[in-house]
């Protein structure tokens, strides 16, 4: 997509959702009683964030990131008392101001995806939990995720603490707690179970017991992998926790880590890149409407023929949904949890010295031939 229908796919989301948003209340007027002027500038807003996944799924040529979020979108707007054809409805609107525009590629491909979006709006959304007690550490992943929740961090850290003491490692606390309990944070705040305040709660204190954890391996001597491995969330994406975690498993089998954080920005990126001789380039994006970004930190990194041999490895619920979307972005691989991260940048690696030994034979090659031609 050029930079021209890039702009013309988002041109004034603000104005198609404010009509859509209006053409919706006056169809259906009770949800002006149900939910009042507040409720209509909610809807509004909504509209806006569903017009903006919307775009991603178009440039990325994605249906299922959209379709996705409608699943997710499902169980959320239920909590409000919205239904199947309340979210219907609001996406045949869009639907029909689309059919309105001007048709080329860009056009028939977002009528298409969001077809494909209408018919999800009628089948089940459920979600089934990521914690299962019968997986390694499911039930005390349980146990940690009900402390989280009524607010008890000491009783959290105990049964690290304890998890600890019986031998169970580091790494597969990240994995198999901290991480699906995580995971079971966001279920929570999306089917309107628990608040934002508490997901928040709930991340800084898994925040915290990673904090404590360091002291159990931060200075034990570890193997050496000789590898540079820096990591960043793109920017405007704020999750950061599991980039974290995927840092640290890396800092754990010997590889020199640099973690850049959230947000983190084209040039902020590009320094450390070549400041610290980046041998993979870890990035994370969970909100969709970034993958974007993402794909111009990769070019600008391809750009830079200092930066260029950098490995890019991608991960991030957008990832998850879509197996295949880091090829379309440019990566060089894609991994769901550290333990794949991990294998992936010693495929990643290995690929690239493979790669190296080639070009080398095959200079040499054209060096001895040119010399017997000139002989």
């Amino acid at each position: 997509m050029t930079i021209r229908e890039e702009q013309l796919l988002l041109a004034d989301m603000d104005g198609l959702a404010a009509r859509v948003t209006k053409e919706h209340y006056d169809i259906q007027p009770d949800l002006f009683e149900r939910y009042g002027k507040p409720g209509f500038e909610k809807s509004r807003r909504d509209t806006v964030y569903t017009l903006h996944y919307l775009a991603e799924s178009v440039r990325m040529d994605s249906p299922s990131l959209f379709v996705h979020y409608i699943g997710w979108l499902k169980q959320l707007l239920s909590g409000y008392g919205l239904t199947d054809a309340d979210i219907r409805l609001k996406l045949e609107l869009v639907l029909r101001c689309v059919r309105e525009a001007r048709r080329d590629e860009w056009t028939d491909r977002t009528v298409r995806i969001l077809e494909m979006g209408i018919l999800r709006t009628s089948e089940p959304a459920e979600t089934p939990s990521f914690i299962v007690e019968k997986h390694r550490l499911g039930r005390e992943a349980r146990t940690y995720l009900d402390a989280l929740l009524r607010s008890d961090r000491l009783e959290a850290y105990a049964l690290i603490d304890r998890l600890i003491e019986r031998g169970e490692s580091v790494r597969d606390i990240y994995q198999y707690v901290f991480q699906v309990s995580q995971y079971e944070v966001g279920l929570l705040w999306q089917t309107q179970q628990i608040s934002v305040a508490d997901e928040h709660y709930c991340t800084a204190i898994t925040q915290s017991a990673m904090s404590r954890l360091y002291q159990r391996w931060i200075g034990e001597e570890r193997p050496s992998r000789g590898g540079v491995f820096v990591s960043a969330c793109v920017g405007g994406e704020l999750h950061e926790i599991g980039l974290r975690m995927l840092t640290d498993v890396f800092e754990m089998e010997g590889w020199d880590t640099h973690y850049l954080g959230a947000n983190t920005d084209e040039d902020q990126l590009l320094d450390e890149v070549l400041h610290r001789g980046a041998d993979i380039v870890a990035l994370s994006a969970t909100m969709t409407f970034h993958v974007h970004i993402m794909k111009k930190l990769i070019g600008a990194l391809r750009a830079d023929e200092r930066s260029a041999k950098a490995m890019i490895l991608v991960g991030g619920l957008p990832f998850n949904v879509d197996p295949s979307l880091w090829k379309r972005i440019g990566a060089d691989g894609y991994a769901p949890d550290a333990e794949r991260a991990l294998a992936e940048a010693d495929r990643l690696l290995a690929a690239r010295a493979r790669g190296a030994e080639r070009e080398a034979n095959r200079q040499e090659a054209a060096s001895e031939g040119g010399h017997e031609l000139g002989s």
